[in-house]
């Protein structure tokens, strides 16, 4: 749901009462999680000042879990150290603080998110008298799974989550993250310690140092890596595992990983189409279902597309109560706005079935808030749509709402992206005869390019032969999505970091991170195993995905105001079922045209009314307003780009160069004009990066090696 047209993002934007005492100590002074370990063969260099730090990066993330006073706790040793802040959604009594602590005080556990389908576990626990649980908290599940799985306990984890754990019986200190990286974990070492946090800003509070990576802010590896752009500090990747013991071992392991149908299945495929629709629905009805379950009020984000009112649809009829529905109104320009929609949406599910919220945000709340939304993202912004999710989740807190489930990954499941069905048309369409099994060649070849020419018609193509050729080494094809994403971005670069990175390209090595990439799939890749818009899915799931829309519109724009998302459309079981599903079936082609995401409209389609079964996918996006001079934004970014502190970042940014542009864009009007609206979005971007990297300067007092 809410997000750019990835190639408007790629131009344009390219993170108890039954505890025993001796255990537990709450200070004074869910969720944010900080950890750490000292991962050396010593214990007499463990600092005295640990405990002060670990409640100084939580402090820090107390926006995370406001519903009490931070609680961490320490080993006898004081060379192991969990912290938590507590947002309160299952089991709201004290039993449910963490950390959490096993019947036996063996297993200390402190957790970010929900995992889903614990009342069943916990009835099938006790029944079997297989573990005595302390709350009623659903984080207790994971360390009920530990004990009876060990270290494949991971495998059998449901939701969004981050989760820091100590076996002390066992000394291992274990960190997981959720399948797709829905949750932030951040990680680093520093003075003899593995340090954990749900944010980067924790392990600055910790005393980690701040230092920009230029490397990595060059090569845009935030994006396409699990790399920060701070020096050191990583992110544990998704579906992996991490055990660190205090001889100095760290090992990180792969718990899950995707697949998807061969393309020799999809020809074999015997499903019917029905069977396929109602597969898909049955398993959304079921993610839908197990994400309603809370001890505080449910709601929806509610869009004026498919994702969200399906999830809304389906939620309707699992409870009696309106569920609060909230929305975005673009008043500014009506293109954007879709306030109709969610009205009409709210109107056809019938009365006291939903309680609508509609907020009308103009460019100059955007503006006003971009910075704050940048603390909170912990990396550059290149477009101004996150600050409206930003924006949007204050409006849940303040109508005392905690929990809203939302519609993104669908579009990374069901092929709903533009640059999805330009792979389609180029690999994938040419190379499945049965499609056209009527016509002739010269009718297949003439369809094939006129459904492209109306696709690219509104992608820029990137002409760079060398990143072509590594896509091409790397994993069979050049994606269609890298023709926008790449060569946009060196010309905002300082011409001394050009020269030290020009023959420095990273396109190879981020192609082959095996913690990314698992090894059989990009062998399917490149051998053309599995279609291309599979690939292609993959690929973005990896990066783009979790590193950037997974952060600024999901995690860090809704926990900023102490709101926990939960993402239906990434539930582990659908997603892997979706994944078996034929290309065909989510594409469809049908009388010359191409319905995206065909089997989830079928699907959705009891739920939905008929102008959202009808649409074509539109993004969520603000228009970009460099052109007008009276805007906020406009004002913002001159005042930000030509101010004195914009000098601290001459050596990673052309400063002189991009402020004479920016004061010349108004003395050509007839110019302007010219520009499409990628291209503005485009130096929008540039601009508000640069205006990010100051902002974070400032507020996190980052140094340059």
């Amino acid at each position: 749901m809410f997000r750019n047209t990835l190639n408007l993002i790629y131009v344009q934007q390219r993170f108890l009462n039954v505890i025993h005492r001796k255990f537990h100590m709450t200070c004074q002074l869910r969720c944010g999680v900080v950890s750490y370990i000292y991962n050396s063969p010593s214990v007499n260099i463990r600092s005295s000042e640990d405990k002060q730090l670990l409640l100084n990066s939580l402090n820090v993330l107390k926006h995370r879990g406001p519903d009490g006073p931070p609680s961490l706790w320490q080993n006898e040793e004081k060379t192991v150290g969990l912290g938590h802040t507590r947002l309160s959604i299952i089991d709201l009594s004290d039993h449910g603080r963490q950390p959490l602590h096993s019947y036996d005080k063996k297993l200390h556990l402190s957790m970010n998110g929900e995992l889903y389908d614990h009342d069943r576990l916990r009835k099938q626990a006790i029944e079997n008298d297989e573990y005595d649980f302390t709350s009623e908290s659903d984080s207790e599940i994971a360390m009920y799974l530990y004990r009876k799985y060990g270290l494949e306990f991971a495998k059998h984890l449901r939701g969004e989550f981050a989760i820091t754990m100590y076996d002390e019986e066992r000394k291992l200190f274990i960190a997981v993250r959720d399948c797709f990286g829905i949750k932030p974990l951040y990680y680093t070492y520093h003075e003899n310690k593995l340090l954990c946090a749900s944010e980067i800003k924790a392990l600055f509070a910790f005393g980690v140092p701040a230092i920009w990576n230029e490397e990595v802010i060059y090569n845009i590896g935030q994006y396409h890596s699990l790399q920060s752009i701070y020096k050191n500090i990583h992110q544990l990747p998704p579906g992996h595992l991490l055990v660190a013991t205090e001889n100095g071992t760290v090992n990180i392991s792969k718990y899950y990983e995707t697949s998807y149908i061969t393309r020799e299945e999809e020809k074999n495929e015997k499903r019917t189409e029905q069977e396929m629709i109602d597969g898909v629905r049955e398993h959304l009805f079921n993610a839908v279902r197990l994400r309603m379950r809370a001890d505080v009020k449910v709601g929806i984000y509610l869009s004026g597309g498919i994702d969200s009112s399906v999830v809304l649809g389906m939620a309707t009829t699992l409870t009696d109560k309106p569920i609060d529905t909230y929305s975005i109104a673009f008043k500014d320009h009506p293109f954007f706005d879709e306030e109709k929609l969610c009205i009409d949406t709210n109107k056809f599910l019938g009365p006291n079935k939903t309680t609508s919220h509609i907020l009308e945000i103009t460019h100059e709340q955007l503006a006003e808030n971009f910075e704050d939304c940048v603390y909170h993202y912990e990396h550059p912004l290149a477009g101004t749509s996150p600050v409206g999710k930003y924006i949007l989740s204050k409006l849940v807190r303040d109508n005392n709402g905690k929990v809203v489930l939302t519609g993104e990954g669908s579009d990374e499941i069901f092929s709903g992206y533009v640059f999805f069905r330009n792979d389609y048309l180029l690999h994938d369409l040419p190379n499945d005869s049965s499609t056209y099994i009527s016509k002739n060649e010269q009718e297949r070849q003439q369809i094939i390019k006129i459904l492209s020419s109306n696709i690219f018609s509104s992608v820029s193509v990137l002409d760079d032969k060398q990143r072509m050729l590594d896509c091409i080494q790397s994993i069979g094809y050049f994606p269609s999505h890298y023709r926008s994403f790449f060569g946009v971005w060196p010309d905002i670069f300082a011409q001394q970091l050009k020269e030290k990175y020009k023959n420095f390209r990273l396109d190879n090595v981020y192609f082959n991170q095996s913690y990314l990439y698992d090894y059989h799939i990009k062998k399917q890749m490149i051998n053309y195993e599995i279609s291309r818009v599979h690939s292609s899915q993959y690929i973005f799931l990896k990066t783009i995905f979790q590193n950037i829309l997974l952060k600024a519109f999901s995690d860090t724009s809704e926990m900023a105001h102490s709101v926990e998302g939960r993402l239906a459309f990434l539930d582990h079981h659908l997603v892997d079922y979706v994944n078996h599903l034929p290309t065909n079936i989510k594409l469809k082609l049908n009388n010359g045209v191409i319905t995206e995401k065909y089997v989830l409209k079928e699907a959705a389609r009891p739920y939905i009314t008929n102008d959202v079964y009808k649409r074509e996918k539109h993004p969520f996006t603000a228009p970009p307003t460099l052109l007008n001079p009276k805007s906020k934004l406009y004002q913002y970014v001159h005042e930000t780009l030509n101010s004195q502190d914009m000098n601290q970042l001459e050596f990673l940014f052309d400063i002189k160069r991009l402020r004479k542009e920016l004061n010349d864009l108004h003395k050509n009007q007839e110019q302007n004009k010219k520009y499409s609206f990628s291209e503005l979005a485009g130096m929008e971007g540039h601009y508000l990066t640069i205006c990010s990297c100051l902002t974070l300067a400032k507020r996190f007092h980052i140094k340059h090696e």
